[in-house]
Order: structure tokens, then C-alpha cells, then sequence
């Protein structure tokens, strides 16, 4: 639980922006919602750029712990299953960024650079896990093909909230759709007992 007052205004920020988007929340708004004066919330955070800051570090250390996997630790159907299931987590938890990426990217370009710095290490996360899988056996993909398919994870992983905001479909809210959606594309590459693996997980996790 938040114990000081700063932390406490980054995380009502962090649920209104989630709520309502962070373009139509203003740092009125966040004072009222907590009951605070405005001078007290700019006494902690003299701009809604300072909350924005806040909150995009909060997010860039969970999102970096994960995109620092190490080598070989990911060789098992539900250990893939679990490590992009975390990462649509932490997204969920920071989703208004998802959602805004391209507006609050071309608002405040430092941070739309570090942002491209997290999704490079995603991406060598993702290549990573699919050459260990070639080299053990399990993926039946050429290094053309590896490429081919870690651009296309990627670019479901950081589109997909997007996606499930205008959804009519209600499973589109579950983030193991997300994950069965960016490991459909592996499956047919997978050797026959990986495959039959994610299968299981799938129909599990998505009764």
C-alpha cells in the first residue's frame, strides 16, 4: 500500500488516467479525487508532465525487470505461458500508456525514447526465447522466419490493449487471450508435444 503522500497521488493519477485517459485528466481533478488542495498536489509534483514521469518510471522497472529474462530459462510451454502472461500484467497496470502511446510519445519525446528502449528489449527477449527453442529442437523456424515471427509478437504485445478497448468481444479482456494470441503464432513451428502443450493451456485458461 502507498504509505507517503506522493506515492498515494501517483496512484489515484495512475487509476484516473487508466479510467478516463490520461489526455482528459487534469491535476485539478486528481486534488479532488483525493480530497487534497491543488497546492498541496504541486508541492509533491509541480506539473502533470512531473506525474506523467512518475508513473512512466513506475512502469519502465516493471516492464524492464521481465524484458531481462536470462538465457535458457524458458524451454517449457508453461513457463512461455507465464513469462508473457506477467508482461500483459504490468501493460494492463500502465494501460492508459498503451492506449495513448502515439499522443503522450509525441508530447513528451524523452520518454517516447525511452519507451523505443523497452520495446528493443522486449524484442530481444522475444528473439532470444525463440532461437533457445530452435536450438533445442522445439521450433522448426529458419533464422528468416525467427525474425519474421518476433516483429509479429512484438507487435501484438504492445497493440493488443488497443484492441481489446474497442472490442465487442468480452474475452478480449482477458489477458490469457492476449497470450494464447502471441503464442498462436509460434504454435505451428513448435514441434508436435509443444504444440499439444500450448493447446492444453489454452483450453484451460481460456473456459
Amino acid at each position: 500500500m502507498p504509505k507517503n503522500t506522493a506515492e498515494r497521488i501517483l496512484a489515484c493519477t495512475l487509476q484516473l488516467f487508466n479510467d478516463l485517459g490520461a489526455s482528459n485528466v487534469s491535476t485539478n481533478q486528481i486534488a479532488n479525487e483525493m480530497d487534497i488542495s491543488p497546492g498541496n498536489l504541486h508541492y509533491h509534483f509541480r506539473s502533470r508532465a512531473e506525474l506523467l514521469h512518475g508513473l512512466f518510471m513506475q512502469m519502465e522497472q516493471a516492464m524492464l525487470e521481465l524484458a531481462t529474462i536470462p538465457e535458457n530459462t524458458l524451454n517449457e510451454a508453461e513457463d512461455i505461458w507465464l513469462f508473457l502472461h506477467l508482461q500483459f500484467e504490468r501493460q494492463i497496470a500502465y494501460r492508459f500508456w498503451y492506449r495513448e502511446m502515439n499522443q503522450l510519445g509525441g508530447e513528451y519525446p524523452a520518454l517516447h525514447k525511452r519507451f523505443q528502449a523497452i520495446l528493443e528489449l522486449q524484442h530481444r527477449s522475444i528473439q532470444r526465447l525463440l532461437n533457445d527453442l530452435a536450438a533445442s529442437g522445439q521450433l522448426e523456424a529458419n533464422a528468416l522466419e525467427r525474425a519474421t515471427l518476433s516483429r509479429n509478437m512484438l507487435l501484438i504485445m504492445n497493440s493488443w490493449l488497443s484492441f481489446s478497448a474497442i472490442s465487442p468481444d468480452p474475452l478480449a479482456q482477458n489477458p490469457n487471450l492476449a497470450v494464447w494470441q502471441v503464442l498462436s503464432l509460434v504454435a505451428a513451428w513448435l514441434r508436435m508435444d509443444q504444440r499439444k502443450a500450448l493447446e492444453r493451456l489454452a483450453q484451460l485458461y481460456l473456459q
